[in-house]
């Protein structure tokens, strides 16, 4: 009867084992589509043999675990390329705006408008004395001073929207954070509680690659498969249950939020340097280095244009024969503007030389006219006409090469993944032959058990009719 027991229990470890796989095939088919899903295998396992009188007896398998099929390779490669098209994406979300600003057409561009300038300053030399030359002029140079300053406000506001995202982003960050923490807590009580923790890695997993696509960080997975989470520079965002929240705080200088990590001080320090990937890397590199740059440029050639004009016209005389007032106002592209009294009185505009043959006398007009092909900026090697489109031609480049570097990330990321899913995705077609082959197994254990049914009754009958 002890071989009977043996050859019964291990028929039935052998049904509840290919039970138990069954289900897990159950599971991975039924999360063929869910996001950050891993596939899992049920390993299955001889059960250590009894030795007895008659010799070793077999007891059967059982499932001794459940794995996840997991390669870290795989998977720290599409955090890393998941974080650069991060970067990417925001980059080229904000430079898409910055080039609507510089998209000279028609006749409402910058190049435009200040070439019709300088061309109304040489109208005002063929006929000094003529009032609607002047005011042609000085309406003009209104035109350039009001599309100075709304290139100037369009980019302040892309700033200001960008700044949004960047507390938003970081609010976002911190939710993440939290959840990785409250994960490593799940997963320290289901091990301690000898639960199966496959599905919390597997959430765990997709957290840490949503925060990478926010945020450029470095994650290091423990044994247990708790996770932690550091800036590149080695501050802590996530260990074990504890959380290091990052903050905003406006900076007084610029009037934007720059990024704080808790060191528990008064005065957290500002880490906008540490991140350099992800959304937030790029949203801070398109606010605080691209567009500031051009507003950099934005103000020189203004201001330039401020400087020259005003000290040919202060050195020239009006209509009246008077010294000339300064012609614009102003010392930026977001404040440049014509000098009100010139507004109010075209005869202000100091055509001459000299008072004395004012008003008939043009060369001042023509010396603020030859500005225009004169080399004063780029250390004397260009032209106003040629600064600008310098400009131009540098949002062109970085709004390419920001295009150019989404498209490649996303061929990098969708390669990443394919690989990924290939190892650890699920495949109906694989399922589909390993629950053949799990039913096939029940099946026959289950005829063995009826024929052993079948043979005790038989015995028992014997017996009985003994």
């Amino acid at each position: 009867m002890s071989s009977i027991n043996g050859i019964i229990n291990s028929t039935v470890s052998a049904l509840n084992t290919y039970t138990s796989a069954i289900d897990v095939i159950n599971r991975n088919i039924g999360n063929v589509e869910t996001e950050g899903y891993t596939r899992q295998s049920a390993v299955i396992q001889e059960k250590a043999p009894i030795s007895t009188a008659t010799g070793v007896i077999g007891t059967g398998v059982n499932v001794e675990n459940v794995e996840r099929i997991y390669n870290s390779f795989l998977s720290t490669q599409l955090r890393s390329a998941t974080e650069q098209m991060g970067k990417w994406a925001a980059q080229q979300e904000g430079m898409s705006s910055v080039e609507q600003v510089f998209s000279d057409s028609g006749d409402t561009g910058l190049a435009s408008v200040l070439a019709t300038f300088w061309n109304n300053w040489q109208n005002v030399v063929n006929n000094p004395s003529g009032l609607t030359e002047r005011s042609v002029l000085i309406n003009s140079a209104d035109n350039l001073a009001r599309v100075f300053n709304s290139m100037s406000s369009q980019l302040t506001d892309i700033q200001k929207g960008i700044d949004k995202n960047v507390v938003d982003n970081v609010s976002g960050i911190n939710s993440l954070i939290a959840q990785i923490a409250e994960l490593n807590g799940t997963i320290q009580q289901a091990q301690a509680a000898g639960q199966n923790t496959n599905t919390y890695k597997d959430e765990i997993d997709l957290k840490v690659l949503n925060l990478s696509e926010l945020i450029n960080i470095n994650s290091y997975t423990n044994a247990n498969g708790q996770v932690s989470i550091q800036l590149e520079s080695g501050k802590p965002l996530v260990e074990g249950i504890s959380t290091w929240l990052l903050s905003t705080q406006t900076n007084t200088t610029t009037g934007l939020k720059d990024i704080t990590w808790p060191d528990g001080s008064a005065s957290p320090p500002v880490v906008n340097a540490d991140i350099t990937g992800g959304k937030l890397g790029g949203y801070l590199t398109v606010r605080d280095t691209m567009v500031t740059g051009y507003q950099s440029q934005m103000n020189t050639l203004a201001q330039s244009i401020i400087t020259q004009v005003n000290i040919l016209h202060t050195g020239g005389f009006d209509i009246n024969g008077d010294a000339g007032v300064p012609f614009f106002a102003g010392s930026s592209a977001a404040n440049i503007s014509v000098n009100g009294v010139i507004l109010s009185d075209p005869g202000l505009v100091a055509a001459a030389s000299t008072a004395a043959t004012a008003p008939g006398d043009g060369s001042n007009a023509l010396a603020i006219a030859n500005l225009q092909n004169s080399l004063i900026l780029s250390g004397g090697t260009a032209t106003f006409n040629d600064y600008y489109n310098a400009l131009v031609s540098e949002v062109g480049s970085d709004t390419q090469r920001t295009n150019t570097g989404y498209s490649t990330q996303s061929a990098s990321i969708n390669a990443w993944q394919n690989q990924r899913d290939s190892y650890s995705g699920v495949s109906i077609d694989e399922e589909q032959t390993k629950l053949i082959l799990y039913q096939n197994a029940y099946a026959a254990s289950a005829k063995l058990m009826a024929v052993i049914n079948s043979m005790l009754k038989n015995l028992m009958d014997m017996l009985a009719a003994a």
